[in-house]
């Protein structure tokens, strides 16, 4: 691979801001393509997560796009990891995100996630295959050979249905080409403990029939001893099992078939496997030192555990497009995943497992076309998913969701400089639950149908060519089930979540800088809270309302800055459980985040980047012990390019910082201590 100079770099290593008013602030690095010089042609920047392919400018959600060259040296290896790079977009305590206050885990939380039929609030998709969630980022999506990644922020409900009442990431792999192209990557990570971890990763691909068919395999694996500290009280590791070490391959397969015989026929075919072994959790009980030692002790005794994984997920999908005219389109998919999710608890022995088949079927008409002012998706939706649970001799049961749905969005150029957004989905999904819990003599049986119409509307208006507002007004969704008081054992039933969600943002470009700016206002009703570590409660009435800077800077042809500012605040206003006035769990006020990007050569460039987290409550009771504290992480990267080889350099958490996601009454999730790490990447 040829060097890049950083001219042509900075068209890709541009930053959009997206700012966005919810009482946390942000300063965190939020990404898309950015400006370059006034010499440079600035690119479009282009999103599929609304269902069909936009320029960023003509969206009316907060989104920012996060592009390979921003995370391909390795520092993030998973989707999660690159999105709290964007304003309001958090870590939480069980391996997901928060975004605008609203933890991605959904009400529940770990194992009673398990048993409580809750749903995940941040959907993550990859390729239109939407990933499944089982109160753990068991499986997180890895990064390797990823395009691009898309984070939403607030109510993607319109078009990606349930579990996207908080946001969404969409990240989109790279496509199978008609020229060979391949690459190779080589790393490690090495931990304050010493402890090192190794990465191997390769990708292939090219034509199997010259400019018709062609395939890309991408793989990539991890395996090591990770950055948490284990001690026994007795002599739980001297015979037990390994318990830091983990290890994960992650296997993808694409196949793009474009036959010449029929040039309106685009079909794609993709196979993945995931397998994920050992260690995943990131959760230390050494309260004592106030959680610094990062260290977890293991008692039998004391019932105090490890969780080690064996999961494994596999997928085929198939896209099928077809241009029935010159301005419309005709898009087919089909996916199914199978998400088989188990762990052992040790040296207290209890297997956990989680079986998941997902089908789905969608098809949509797309309506695009230079000629007219009329653009938009329209789509049928189909869906089933049979989970089945064991949770030790405890509980167990099947659970079967069908969904089906019919959507539609559209916008309409008023004027040259004006365009109208609406949509709407209109879904149904049936709800058929066994709750079998071994405490009780008697079984419980869900049977429920549910409709529900989530509606959007909204506007974007060119102010002038760099200047662009827009505005929009749309409904979110969550579905309620039923489940088993941890208190009390009895069996019980919870109410679906909803949001109206109030957005305003505006875009501004300058010569060697870009400014976006959003305001949001997020009513909820019914919002399901994880109450005194039991039970799912509805909460009557809260909401959350903030704002977000997010930006870029070419303070030379050579350096480039980039910060972002988030503010927010939450609030319950109104339930029957005593916390009126309290703040949501895991929504901070603020987060800032401030950095460069020096050029020095061609060939080499090095950069730093300081993020702040606020503090916030673990809980919705607002327990003063669980409150975690505001941090400050500083990262720091280098690369040097030698013809066709890419060598990177980082640093995660430099000063060592010592950081508390969640604290629960004996136990907290913790973050990663300083780390050291170095990837060597070679293209062909």
């Amino acid at each position: 691979m040829n060097p890049v100079k950083p001219s042509t770099r900075r068209k890709y290593l541009n930053w959009r801001i997206a700012v966005i008013l919810g009482h946390a602030g942000t300063l965190a690095p939020a990404v898309a393509l950015a400006e370059s010089p006034a010499d440079m042609e600035q690119p479009v920047v282009t999103v599929v997560g609304e269902k069909i392919t936009k320029n960023i400018n003509d969206t009316s959600s907060a989104v920012s796009v996060i592009t390979a060259d921003q995370f391909e040296n390795g520092r993030e290896t998973s989707a999660n990891d690159l999105a709290t790079r964007i304003p309001n977009v958090v870590s939480g305590g069980f391996g997901a995100i928060s975004i605008r206050g609203i933890s991605g885990t959904g009400a529940a939380l770990g194992g009673y996630a398990f048993y409580s039929g809750s749903r995940a609030r941040i959907s993550t998709i990859v390729d239109g295959v939407t990933q499944s969630w089982s109160g753990y980022s068991f499986t997180p999506s890895k990064l390797w050979d990823v395009k691009q990644v898309e984070v939403l922020r607030g109510p993607q409900s319109t078009t990606q249905g349930t579990n996207a009442i908080g946001g969404a990431l969409v990240l989109s792999t790279n496509e199978p080409t008609y020229m060979w192209e391949s690459a190779v990557r080589l790393g490690m990570e090495r931990y304050k403990n010493d402890n090192v971890r190794n990465n191997v990763a390769v990708m292939v691909s090219g034509p199997l029939i010259d400019d018709e068919l062609a395939f890309r395999l991408a793989l990539d694996g991890r395996k090591g001893e990770g950055w948490m500290n284990y001690k026994q009280a007795g002599s739980e590791l001297d015979n037990g099992p390994d318990v830091d070490d983990a290890k994960n391959v992650n296997a993808r397969m694409k196949f793009l078939w474009e036959p010449a015989a029929l040039p309106e026929l685009k079909a794609k075919l993709m196979l993945t496997r995931q397998v994920y072994e050992g260690e995943y959790l990131n959760w230390a009980n050494d309260s004592e030192t106030g959680y610094t030692s990062h260290t977890m002790t293991l008692s039998q005794a004391g019932r105090k555990n490890i969780r080690l994984q064996d999961s494994d997920v596999e997928s085929v999908a198939a896209d099928i497009d077809y241009a029935l005219t010159s301005g419309l389109t005709n898009a087919f998919h089909f996916s199914y995943l199978v998400t088989d999710v188990e762990f052992e608890q040790y040296p207290n022995s209890m297997v956990v497992t989680s079986d998941k088949d997902h089908m789905v079927f969608e098809n949509r008409l797309l309506f695009q076309s230079d000629d007219s002012a009329f653009s938009g998706v329209t789509g049928l939706f189909w869906s089933k998913e049979k989970t089945n649970l064991q949770v030790g001799t405890a509980f167990g049961g099947p659970n079967e969701i069908t969904t089906s749905a019919l959507y539609s969005e559209g916008t309409y150029a008023v004027r040259s400089d004006l365009k109208l957004i609406g949509g709407m989905r209109f879904e149904n999904e049936k709800i058929k639950r066994s709750l079998d819990f071994s405490w009780r003599d008697d079984d419980y049986a869900q049977d429920t149908s549910k409709d529900i119409f989530l509606p959007k509307a909204g506007i974007v208006y060119d102010l002038n060519d760099d200047m662009v507002l827009s505005a929009s007004v749309r409904k979110g969704y969550n579905a309620g089930s039923a489940s088993v008081n941890w208190d009390t054992f009895a069996y019980y039933t919870y109410d679906q979540e909803t949001v109206i969600a109030y957005e305003a943002g505006l875009k501004t470009s300058f010569d060697d800088a870009e400014l976006t700016t959003s305001l949001f206002y997020n009513d909820y009703s019914g919002y399901q809270a994880f109450v005194q570590s039991a039970y799912i409660d509805n909460i009557e009435d809260s909401h959350t309302y903030g704002v977000e800077l997010e930006g870029s800077l070419w303070a030379t042809s050579a350096l480039q800055l980039h910060g972002s500012v988030g503010l927010m605040r939450s609030k319950v206003d109104k339930d029957d459980v005593s916390t009126a006035g309290n703040e949501l769990p895991n929504a901070p006020h603020s987060n800032l985040s401030a950095g460069f990007t020096h050029y020095v050569t061609d060939n080499f460039s090095f950069g730093s980047d300081v993020v702040y987290v606020g503090s916030s409550y673990s809980d919705l009771e607002n327990t003063a012990d669980l409150k975690v504290d505001d941090y400050v992480t500083v990262n720091a990267q280098i690369r040097y390019i030698m013809g066709d080889l890419t060598i990177d350099g980082y640093v995660t958490n430099l000063t060592d910082e010592d950081i508390i996601y969640m604290k629960q009454s004996t136990r907290a999730s913790v973050g990663q201590t300083r780390t050291f790490g170095l990837n060597l990447t070679y293209r062909m």
